[in-house]
């Protein structure tokens, strides 16, 4: 009984702990719109945001960042440690896509980077990896290939 009581405890505390993270990352949704810089006619955001609680907090994320930068082409490409792996998300938006950026290109060379495999659909895609410590590299490969993209 005493077990059955601490277990549904545990559970609770771990719901409101997973609540406090995503909205912690919400909070940081101005700040990575606003680091916006433009790759040829693209408004692109890369950045690390540490450790995050799972893949679905990540996409959230993303995707709120992609519809906060309006309908210019827009690619949000962010990347953190899930359970100790990193894992890049890409977002692309409509117009950006009619650009030529395909989330599931960017992604596969995030993931090159970080050692594994990667890849989804045009409009938002994961890649992952073994080396956390190459999220930097990841994401400067986000940007690269987007590069020639823009050309």
């Amino acid at each position: 009984d005493r077990i059955a009581e601490l277990a549904a405890s545990l559970k609770a505390a771990e719901k409101k702990i997973a609540a406090f993270e995503a909205r912690a990352l919400a909070e940081r949704v101005p700040s990575l719109a606003a680091q916006a810089s433009a790759v040829g006619a693209f408004q692109f955001v890369a950045d690390g945001i540490g450790a995050a609680g799972s893949q679905d907090d990540l996409r959230s994320l993303v995707t709120s960042v992609r519809d906060r930068l309006g309908s210019s082409p827009a690619v949000v490409a962010l990347g953190g440690e899930i359970g100790g792996r990193p894992v890049v998300i890409v977002a692309t938006n409509d117009e950006a896509r009619r650009a030529g950026a395909k989330a599931g290109a960017l992604a596969k060379a995030a993931a090159a980077a970080l050692g594994g495999g990667g890849g989804g659909r045009d409009d938002i895609a994961q890649g992952g990896g073994a080396d956390a410590a190459a999220l930097p590299a990841a994401l400067t490969a986000v940007r690269e290939a987007l590069g020639k993209t823009a050309r």
